[in-house]
């Protein structure tokens, strides 16, 4: 329930080409902060594997930092982040972005809002 229930809100974040805090969530469905577990990035996780299963994007580059507006750092730690741009774990914590990162959630965002406009599941 907990997972179909932030699906449908990333889902709308992503159909109305808009960016959602992880603050945001973490107070809508009363998740800690941690990326494992039920934790708001664990959850993101596996909402990201189930809509990776079925060919879709998921939503990870469209949930942002409030001071940033851009994913944390861990973003970049994830497995299918394009070797250049992969961090290791102990980087994860560190919110500063380079360019390239910067560039990289830019058009990740851009396929999001795009993929999810056309195939409305």
């Amino acid at each position: 329930m907990l997972r179909d229930e932030m699906r449908d809100e990333l889902l709308r974040a992503a159909l109305g080409r808009e960016t959602v805090t992880y603050g945001h969530l973490m107070k809508k469905f009363g998740l800690p902060r941690g990326d494992t577990g039920e934790t708001v990035v664990g959850v993101l996780g596996e909402i990201d594997g189930a809509e990776s299963r079925e060919g879709a994007p998921g939503f990870a580059a469209i949930v942002v930092r409030k001071d940033t507006g851009y994913p944390g750092g861990g973003f970049f730690c994830w497995e299918d982040i394009p070797e250049g741009l992969r961090r290791p774990k102990d980087r994860g914590h560190d919110p500063k972005l380079s360019q390239a990162e910067r560039e990289y959630v830019r058009a990740q965002q851009e396929r999001i809002w795009a993929y999810y406009s056309e195939h409305r599941r």
